[in-house]
């Protein structure tokens, strides 16, 4: 059983006790085997820095801020965040009530041997740049949207962690679980060549590298909804130039990057308006308005009532 944990990976439940990876211990990552963990708290604060194995990670309730490398993300329980082995993060989130997260980290030879069985039958089935010959499948690290095939995974592993059989855990095929997870993951990872091909420059290395630059960029808007964003600190995010970036923000996104960010911030108001303890000027603030009566008049455009009328109504 894994020891000398932080107090972040302490606190975590695993379905199988010793399955819990912490790299502040000694343990080695490439050796573990495949494994899911949970934690559940009203609140995190920013942990130290983390070395990740491969993982898929998901906010089972409330919202989980991520620090990958030297790149902000935010998910919930309809996005979800892959983190690439030998990565370095951190995390936190607060909240109201019980938080939950859920990760599973996959053992690195499993991966290889997955990708080996898909790839066979189908002829180059993850070309470069999502593979090479002599490179480990490396995934986008961005926040991606949660589908029914891996929601339903995802139940099925939360019952588990409440699950008090332990023999019955044991017997359970998790293995073939985390197969279909990771191949679930692979074809999402295939199919980004589909909106990775909407963007023009000729060169699929340049595409891909623009597509990964652009994606940076969209996960720090969407995890930064408390604030106005303007285009030169997002283009410098995403290492662009600020035409340039909103040229191909828009072939990607389809629509331009204040477009996107200001639609971003009035979901959040509208998230902040249904708590009865928030006053309008309180949520105006909040999402980074400095003036109210653009803040009611970018609302009313987009949802058809003033945010004192959506209030009030109880939605």
């Amino acid at each position: 059983m894994t020891t000398n944990l932080c107090p972040y990976c302490n606190s975590a439940q695993s379905i199988l006790m010793g399955n819990v990876y912490c790299s502040h211990s000694a343990d080695n990552m490439v050796k573990l085997d495949n494994g899911s963990m949970m934690l559940r708290s009203d609140d995190l604060e920013e942990t130290a820095d983390h070395v990740s194995r491969l993982t898929i990670r998901l906010a089972l309730n409330g919202e989980q801020y991520y620090r990958v490398g030297s790149h902000d993300h935010v998910i919930n329980s309809k996005s979800y965040l892959v983190i690439n082995q030998g990565q370095h993060y951190r995390t936190a989130f607060n909240g109201t009530k019980g938080q939950e997260m859920i990760l599973v980290a996959f053992k690195p030879s499993f991966v290889s041997e997955i990708l080996q069985s898909i790839v066979t039958p189908e002829d180059k089935l993850l070309d470069d740049p999502f593979k090479t010959a002599d490179q480990p499948i490396a995934f986008f690290e961005k926040s991606y949207k949660m589908d029914g095939e891996l929601q339903y995974t995802f139940q099925i592993l939360r019952k588990l962690m409440d699950e008090e059989n332990v023999g019955w855990k044991k017997e359970y095929d998790l293995q073939s679980l985390y197969a279909s997870l990771l191949i679930r993951l692979l074809n999402v990872h295939k199919n980004l060549k589909q909106d990775i091909d909407k963007l023009k420059s000729a060169k699929l290395s340049t595409r891909t590298e623009l597509f990964r630059r652009l994606t940076i960029a969209k996960d720090y808007m969407d995890a930064h909804r408390e604030k106005r964003i303007s285009i030169d600190e997002v283009s410098h995010i995403a290492f662009l130039s600020p035409h340039h970036f909103k040229r191909a923000f828009k072939e990607l996104f389809h629509t331009t990057p204040h477009q996107y960010h200001v639609e971003k911030r009035l979901e959040y108001s509208r998230e902040l308006l249904t708590e009865s303890s928030n006053k309008i000027e309180d949520v105006c603030r909040k999402v980074g308005f400095e003036n109210s009566s653009s803040f009611i008049r970018l609302f009313r455009e987009h949802y058809g009532c003033t945010p004192k009328a959506y209030h009030s109504s109880g939605f």
